[in-house]
């Protein structure tokens, strides 16, 4: 009775019930949702969601997602790593907020030069909406990062500084 871990990716046109289709599958299945985001993005519902489960009970669960397959939603499965088992990050945290007026190539920009730094991202979310009164688009990138120990990140920031007036963009460092 080895216990695995499994990412579960899935996306499909956006409907309610999918959230709870696949919790049920995993549940049916003997499995234990430990991590996941779901978020629906331009109409389609897209999720990961890591879970642990016997070796034995995977045909179950794959069985239960054929079903849903059925149904229109796309899935894979992913071996992962026993989550405790990953050495955790070795480092100072970066957490930062950039807003401005849309355009393409501020994510790039930004993850290219924590790319230089060797900075590790953790998580990263990017959102457009509209400005209240003009509707004009505007973009919002929320990232959280590990900077390397023995790297300065005085220096990481004081890069991202640069980068923001360079191409006007507002950042913002959080805790």
């Amino acid at each position: 009775m080895t216990k695995k871990h499994l990412i579960l990716f899935s996306a499909g046109k956006d409907r309610p019930g999918i959230a709870d289709e696949i919790a049920t599958v995993l549940y049916e299945g003997g499995a234990n949702l430990e991590d996941s985001r779901m978020v629906v993005l331009g109409g389609t519902f897209s999720g990961m969601t890591l879970f642990s489960c016997r070796s034995e009970q995977r045909g179950e669960i794959e069985r239960g997602l054929e079903d849903l397959k059925r149904r229109g939603l796309c899935t894979y499965l992913y071996e992962a790593e026993e989550p405790t088992a990953a050495s955790p990050p070795q480092g100072l945290p970066l957490r930062l907020e950039v807003k401005a007026m849309d355009h393409p190539g501020i994510v790039q920009k930004v993850v290219h030069l924590l790319h230089e730094h060797r900075v590790n991202i953790e998580t990263l979310d990017t959102q457009v909406s509209q400005a209240p009164l003009s509707g004009t688009p505007l973009f919002t990138l929320s990232l959280g990062a590990t900077v390397p120990a023995g790297k300065p990140i005085a220096q990481v920031k004081e890069d991202l500084l640069q980068l923001a007036r360079d191409a006007d963009l507002d950042l913002m460092f959080r805790s």
